[in-house]
């Protein structure tokens, strides 16, 4: 795993992604339950760096599984946040917007169902 931060941080994501899988492949079958926090960072960094590798389809199944695993919303959200950045990058805006837009419901957040640019430089000034 440290390979694999240390690969991140130089911006060398596909070994990066190459490095933190045969970590992952170390774990226990019941990784998430019996090291919930080894795997949750784990599998964070797999999915940004397969996600900055261009391997969409490899970033969203490792954040569909956090997603599901993951035991508190704050542990989500770093997940759902690169998810849409995924969804944006594949032109599938309207999923990025969906995906934002319920996540900010679930926090509590009010998403008006159309806004005028009055109402935006309203909400940003």
């Amino acid at each position: 795993m440290a390979a694999g931060k240390m690969a991140i941080d130089s911006c060398r994501h596909k070994t990066a992604y190459a490095y933190l899988e045969v970590a992952s492949s170390l774990l226990p079958n019941d990784h998430w339950e019996s090291n919930y926090d080894i795997s949750l960072r784990l599998s964070f960094m797999m999915a940004s760096a397969a996600n900055s590798s261009c391997k969409y389809d490899e970033a969203e199944i490792i954040l569909q599984r956090i997603l599901k695993e993951a035991r508190c919303t704050k542990d989500k959200l770093p997940s759902y946040f690169v998810l849409s950045q995924l969804f944006q990058a594949q032109g599938k805006v309207v999923d990025a917007y969906e995906r934002c837009s319920s996540i900010l419901t679930q926090l509590g957040e009010t998403i008006p169902d159309s806004v005028d640019p009055e109402v935006v430089g309203a909400m940003i000034s």
